[in-house]
Parts: C-alpha cells; sequence; structure tokens
C-alpha cells in the first residue's frame, strides 16, 4: 500500500513541477510528451526530498512551460554549476515508475470508461474509448521503455569468507565487535543470527512480542499486528507474508534466553512487550537495524554488501544448498520454502529460487564441459608440439 501510495505521490509531485494540469491531460488524452516522459524518469532517480520543490525553468519540458512575453529577446543566462545531485538506486527507480504506471493506467481506464457512456451514439463512444486506450497503452509503453533494466540480480546472498567475517565481528566477545556496551552487543548479534539462521525480514523481527518466543518448543511465533495502537514507532514494522512458526536450534534459544535476561534491566522495556528494543528500552526502530548493517558494511568491508534483506536472500542459498546435499524432492522443497518464508501456494517466490539454484548448477555443469573440452585441446596441442620436434608432423 505505501509502495502504491508513493508511486501515485511521484507522478502528483512531477505534475506540480512541471506545471502540469494532470487533470486536464487525461480528461483530452494528450498525456505527457516525449520531453515531459524523460522529466518524469529524471525525477524517479531523485530522492523524494527533492521533489518538494519546484523544478527549475531550463528542466520543464517547452510544452509545460509558462512563457513570459518580457523574457523573449533576452539573452539566456549560464546555469550555475552544481554539485552531483544524489540519485537512488536503479531498482528504487524501477519500483517507482512500476507503481507510479498503475497509477495512471487506473486515471486512464476511469477516464475510459466515462468516454464509453459519453456520447449519444454507442458506435461513437466505443470508437472514442479504443482511441483513448491505444494512446494510454501507448504511453504506458515508453514509461516502461525508460525504466532501467533489471539487470543480473540473480546473486544477493554472501560468500563464505563474508558469513564467517559477520559472524566474527558481531560475537559478543569478540575484540572486534564495534559497540562498547555489552547490552548491545548481545541484541545485535541476535538480530544478526536470527536472521541469518531463520530467513525472517526485518519488519518480522521488530514485530516480534517476548511471547511470540517459545523457549520451550524452540522457535518464534511471526504474527500480522498491522495497525497495532500499542506500537508507537511512526513507523511500524510488521510481516509481509503468512504468519508462521520460525523454528530455532538450541544455540539460538539460548541467545534468546541470554538476550531476555539483558532485557529484564531495561526499566523501559518492562512496560511493553516488544521483544527487540534500543539500549533505553523502546522498541527497536528499522531505521537503528539499517544503521546497524551500514556501519558493519563501513568498518568491515570484508562482510560484503550485508543487510537484513541480504541476509533473507542468503537464508534461501543455504536452504537450496542443504536440500541439495540430501537429495531433496524439488516439490518437497518448494512446499519447506513456501511454509518456512510465509509465501501463499500460489507465490511464484519458490520458483524463483529453484530456477536461481537451476542456473548455478547448469553453469557448474558447463564449466565442467568447457574444461573437459580445453583438457582434450591442451594434449592435442601437446602432441603437435612434440611432433614437431621429432619432425613427425
Amino acid at each position: 500500500m505505501e509502495q502504491a501510495l508513493r508511486g501515485a505521490m511521484l507522478i502528483q509531485l512531477f505534475c506540480w513541477r512541471h506545471q502540469i494540469d494532470l487533470g486536464e491531460r487525461f480528461t483530452s488524452g494528450t498525456f505527457f510528451t516525449v520531453g515531459e516522459l524523460d522529466a518524469l524518469l529524471a525525477d524517479a532517480s531523485k530522492p523524494f526530498s527533492d521533489l518538494h520543490k519546484p523544478a527549475s525553468p531550463a528542466s520543464i519540458p517547452l510544452r509545460s512551460r509558462r512563457v513570459n512575453s518580457a523574457s523573449i529577446g533576452k539573452p539566456l543566462r549560464s546555469l550555475p554549476t552544481k554539485t552531483p545531485a544524489k540519485a537512488v538506486r536503479p531498482p528504487t527507480v524501477r519500483n517507482r515508475l512500476h507503481y507510479a504506471t498503475s497509477y495512471l493506467a487506473w486515471l486512464g481506464e476511469r477516464e475510459k470508461s466515462r468516454k464509453a457512456f459519453g456520447a449519444p451514439r454507442s458506435n461513437d463512444a466505443y470508437i472514442r474509448a479504443h482511441e483513448y486506450g491505444l494512446r494510454l497503452l501507448e504511453m504506458i509503453e515508453h514509461i516502461e521503455e525508460r525504466s532501467p533494466s533489471g539487470g543480473d540480480t540473480s546473486r544477493m546472498s554472501l560468500e563464505p569468507s563474508q558469513v564467517a567475517k559477520l559472524l566474527e565481528v558481531t560475537a559478543p566477545n569478540s575484540a572486534l565487535n564495534p559497540w562498547t556496551d555489552p547490552f548491545v552487543r548481545l541484541r545485535n548479534s541476535l538480530i544478526v543470527r536470527w536472521l541469518l539462521g531463520t530467513g525472517m525480514r526485518r519488519g518480522e523481527l521488530l514485530g516480534l512480542h517476548v511471547r511470540d518466543f517459545n523457549r520451550g518448543k524452540a522457535y518464534c511465533e511471526i504474527k500480522r499486528r498491522h495497525d497495532d495502537k500499542r506500537d508507537n514507532r511512526r513507523r511500524q514494522p510488521n510481516a509481509k507474508t503468512l504468519e508462521r512458526l520460525a523454528p530455532l536450534d538450541e544455540q539460538l534459544v539460548r541467545l534468546g534466553e541470554d538476550y531476555l535476561k539483558a532485557r529484564r534491566d531495561l526499566e523501559v522495556a518492562r512496560k511493553h512487550g516488544f521483544l527487540i528494543v534500543a539500549d533505553d528500552g523502546v522498541p527497536l526502530s528499522e531505521n537503528s537495524i539499517s544503521a546497524m548493517f551500514a556501519l558493519l558494511r563501513d568498518k568491515f568491508p570484508g562482510v560484503g554488501p550485508v543487510s537484513a534483506h541480504v541476509l533473507r536472500h542468503q537464508w534461501n542459498e543455504d536452504f537450496s544448498a542443504y536440500a541439495d546435499s540430501i537429495g531433496m524432492d524439488p516439490d518437497e522443497e518448494a512446499r519447506e520454502r513456501s511454509w518456512l518464508m510465509g509465501w501463499g501456494p500460489a507465490s511464484k517466490m519458490p520458483s524463483h529460487y529453484l530456477k536461481r539454484r537451476t542456473k548455478e548448477k547448469a553453469d557448474e555443469h558447463v564449466k565442467a564441459m568447457q574444461r573437459r573440452l580445453m583438457k582434450h585441446a591442451d594434449e592435442i596441442g601437446y602432441r603437435i608440439g612434440a611432433e614437431r620436434k621429432t619432425g613427425e608432423f
């Protein structure tokens, strides 16, 4: 819901910045010019904080500018030199344009239905609506063509050496641990190991209550608690997928028990039920976890591109490797993965990871074939060289 609203917000801010009457454009069916679509892509690549101010006149497409007659004939001033603007990552741009396009399509379909009933003769109305729909589709395709490509996003996990380094520097008793407070050390160690061991999302971890941690049966119960009135965090973390049980082994349970003992010493933490808290006892925020991983990436490049989301991918990679090692049936692997990740029966995510694993295996097999081929070619080369030396070639 938030992403969809941000997509609509992008369109509204873009039209405000570039002096475009969105309602008039959709009523008339003129939509956007090519220059305006390029400007839309530029705005989608900027932080939202930069979109809350009008665009400079030079960046407004000609069709959208209000021409001042007094300025006609005056020489253009050179633009001031600026530092390069900060741009958001291509996946974020792609996500914004996806939802922005969905919003525009919704606006267009609503207007198209009005046109279908707006003429006295049904045939005229049908033709008008059909032509409008074609222009709408053409605009949508132009936006999709400008969206950054997905690229190769198949590798979002860590190398074994990076996982080992991450576990080393976040161990509570490690000399490399960048935090000094004993509680923070213990809590951050739990965060890393629980995310890595269960594959739960950052929001699911932060949404856990103390009672959700069942030490006797060794699991965490992930629940959906949207719009929880007891959660005062501005951005409430929550589960995006189905409710489920996340199993924990003996060491992860023991780590959770040690953390609970330390948590009891925080007076503020005893007044609410959220499990993961800051050092002052208030429920921990998503930004705090992001900052934790940012500090690890900064101080220890050897941990790789680690984040909460990457650790979820890492869990899936580890699960695929384990399934291969025991010869698990692909259908059983997909069912177990869906249950453990909270995906529904119709989800395509299990096949996504299975496809990725199939690609890795295919790559390994073709490289093995190539090594055999090149070994055979080397043997032929050695034989030809020997024959030349003996004059038998």
